[in-house]
């Protein structure tokens, strides 16, 4: 095959010639003036470019194909590819292989679909697969990053973006309908990778699911429309405006797609005040105990009341002993009265008796 580039020299060596050949002193008129026969090499010049230009067109590889027909392109390419190999003398392990390359799809799988395991969840439309064998959109059996077709959940592990809300709620729905280690079943479109190298496929679990059509309809995704892949863009997108009319999932919950994900913000809790250790109340003093001064000289009130003969025979025995009391305290201050005149007395007769001899 001839890449375009040598075709589109060769014409621009061909204007080039033909633009020197008018002038009379050029290089191309003079080669054929020193000809014997101008006109006859000429004539055969033209010839041979009309061949030469033949051949060129005919080995050129036709444009890539647009529109619809891109379509019938990639099923010709698969059922190529998924055409069963004749028998070899190859190890059972890698028949075995093969057989279940090409073990017939579940009912509402495309025939041409090719299967492979899921090895990890990165989110919502993004995870890794491994083809059980090389086929159309899966070259090897190498583990590799996919990106659903048509579908775009909320994100949550993009590196300069923050979590968006129902994205973890995505993620949890493609781990359930394509959990890792299942099988599942992939379909390529026009454009086989995006500018990060991730495949584009559209997506069958096991039970002959449309993954990418359930997680938009499920409210887990908006459609998205990825060109020029378009093969399943109708139902896709019909099922989205459904959701988002009928408010499920991420268009009941959130404000708009794309919207951060809310996070209460914690409320200041106040530091735990220590209850204060409870003092135990002092003892109440005791009372002072009246002296017995006090106690014999104080008087009980006079009551009105009627009096018992015990009461009255009691308060008789106090009243005596009260006087006793008296008695005895006023004698006691009356020879201590005596004692201190006798000494006075004494002190005085010296002093006098003292002045007396002094004379």
């Amino acid at each position: 095959m001839i890449s375009p580039a040598v075709g589109g020299l060769f014409i621009l060596a061909t204007l080039v010639v033909l633009i020197m050949a008018l002038f009379r002193r050029s290089p191309v008129r003079r080669f054929y003036a020193s000809r014997a026969m101008p006109r006859r090499a000429a004539w055969l010049t033209v010839g041979a470019w009309v061949v030469v230009f033949i051949v060129l067109v005919s080995m050129t590889p036709p444009p890539p194909e647009t529109g619809n027909s891109h379509h019938a392109a990639a099923d010709r390419q698969t059922a190529a590819t998924s055409t069963p190999r004749p028998a070899t003398s190859e190890p059972t392990t890698a028949a075995a292989t093969t057989a279940k390359a090409h073990a017939s799809p579940p009912r509402g799988v495309p025939d041409q679909a090719q299967r492979a395991r899921v090895k990890r969840i990165i989110d919502g439309d993004t995870l890794e697969l491994a083809a059980v064998a090389a086929g159309s959109a899966l070259h090897s059996t190498a583990q590799v990053d996919v990106r659903l077709l048509e579908i775009d959940t909320p994100e949550t592990v993009h590196p300069s973006e923050p979590e968006q809300c129902f994205g973890a709620e995505a993620t949890a729905q493609l781990r359930r309908l394509a959990p890792v280690d299942s099988t599942v079943w992939v379909q390529r479109d026009a454009e086989l990778r995006d500018r990060h190298g991730r495949y584009l496929l559209y997506l069958w679990n096991d039970d002959g699911k449309f993954v990418n059509h359930e997680l938009v309809a499920g409210g887990f995704a908006d459609a998205t429309l990825h060109q020029p892949n378009d093969r399943h863009w109708d139902a896709i997108n019909a099922a989205a405006q459904q959701a988002r009319a009928s408010s499920i999932g991420l268009w009941g919950e959130c404000s708009h797609f794309g919207a951060r994900k809310h996070t209460p913000t914690p409320q200041p809790q106040a530091p735990p005040t220590r209850k204060a250790e409870s003092q135990p109340e002092p003892a109440p003093e005791p009372p002072p105990r009246p002296s017995l001064q006090a106690s014999a000289t104080r008087t009980r009130p006079t009551s009105t009341a009627p009096t018992s003969p015990s009461a009255t025979s009691a308060s008789k025995k106090v009243t005596r002993t009260a006087s006793t009391a008296t008695a005895t305290a006023s004698a006691a201050k009356a020879d201590v009265a005596v004692d201190l005149a006798a000494t006075c007395h004494a002190d005085d007769g010296d002093l006098v008796q003292n002045v007396g001899s002094n004379r």
